[in-house]
């Protein structure tokens, strides 16, 4: 794989600082387009500003399971694209569904493609 492809931001993040782990929509790590969009999330779900920090994600990031999800992650729309951009350059296997109460939120696994 293209190292420089694989330190690309593809998405942002939500780290809850008191509880030491990534935000979750259902049981898929969220990643949002932007900084103000996973901000959004995160006050959407109830956390104040000092509660969380947003930080970038990149490719190399979900191939390492950085939200520790499994390989599942919840993307948003331009964030998906990129990592299928990727992933295609790259020859990364994965499964992809669009979230059933969100049709613009899509729901990638990585994790059970590999295993396939």
């Amino acid at each position: 794989m293209n190292f420089k492809k694989s330190k690309t931001i593809v998405g942002y993040s939500g780290f809850i600082r008191y509880e030491a782990c990534y935000e979750y929509n259902e049981n898929a790590c969220f990643l949002a387009d932007s900084e103000e969009s996973a901000k959004q999330f995160m006050w959407n779900c109830g956390y104040s500003k000092s509660d969380f920090r947003i930080d970038a994600i990149s490719f190399k990031d979900i191939m390492n399971d950085y939200g520790v999800s499994s390989g599942e992650y919840a993307m948003e729309e331009q964030v998906f694209e990129k990592f299928k951009r990727i992933a295609e350059d790259s020859g990364t296997d994965y499964e992809a569904e669009e979230f059933y109460l969100d049709s613009t939120l899509m729901v990638v696994n990585v994790d059970a493609a590999q295993k396939t």
